[in-house]
C-alpha cells in the first residue's frame, strides 16, 4: 500500500527551514557578517548547507518511522521540504536584497578585491575581475528567483534524498 499522507507531518520540517534561512540571514546582517565581517561571514555560508540535509533527513526519518517508504515518496518529500522552505525564504530574500540591506553586493566585491591585491594581482586583472563580477550579478538578477528555485527545490532536495538511502534504512 502506498501511504501518501506525508504532506501535513513534513510541512512543519519545510517552515522551519524557511524560517531558520530567514533568521540566519537576519542575524548574518545583524552581526555584520553579511558586510563588515564577510571574511569570516563566508564560513557561516558554507556551513549552513548542513540545514537542508538535516531537515530534508529529519522528514525522511520522521515518515519512514510510520510506515516504509519508497525512493519516489523519499523524493517527494524532500522536494516538498525545499518547496516550502523556498516559499518562505524566497520573498524573504528579495526583501532583504532590495531593501533590508541593498548594498550587500559591494561588500562581496570589497572582499574580493582585498582578496585579489592580497595575491598581488594586478591593477588591470582586479578591475576586469570586479567588472565580470558586476556584470553576472546585474544579468542574474532578473532571473535571480528562477535560478534559485531549481537547485533549491529540485536538484538539492533530491540529492539529498538518494543520500538518506544510506542514513535512513527503509522499515521491513
Amino acid at each position: 500500500m502506498i501511504y501518501t499522507k506525508f504532506f501535513k507531518p513534513t510541512l512543519k520540517q519545510g517552515i522551519i527551514m524557511g524560517l531558520s534561512f530567514c533568521l540566519y540571514t537576519s542575524l548574518m546582517w545583524l552581526t555584520k557578517l553579511d558586510t563588515v565581517h564577510l571574511s569570516i561571514g563566508q564560513y557561516f555560508d558554507m556551513a549552513i548547507i548542513i540545514l537542508p540535509i538535516l531537515m530534508i533527513l529529519w522528514a525522511i526519518r520522521q515518515e519512514n518511522n510510520l510506515y516504509p517508504i519508497t525512493i519516489f515518496q523519499r523524493i517527494t518529500i524532500a522536494i516538498f521540504v525545499g518547496a516550502v522552505s523556498y516559499l518562505i525564504y524566497d520573498p524573504f530574500l528579495y526583501v532583504y536584497h532590495n531593501n533590508i540591506n541593498p548594498d550587500w553586493f559591494n561588500s562581496v566585491l570589497n572582499l574580493k578585491e582585498m582578496d585579489l591585491k592580497a595575491a598581488n594581482t594586478s591593477h588591470d586583472k582586479i578591475i576586469e575581475t570586479l567588472q565580470k563580477m558586476k556584470d553576472t550579478n546585474a544579468s542574474q538578477s532578473g532571473l535571480f528567483r528562477l535560478s534559485t528555485a531549481i537547485p533549491s527545490v529540485l536538484i538539492i532536495p533530491t540529492l539529498i534524498a538518494l543520500i538518506s538511502l544510506i542514513f535512513v534504512k527503509r522499515k521491513k
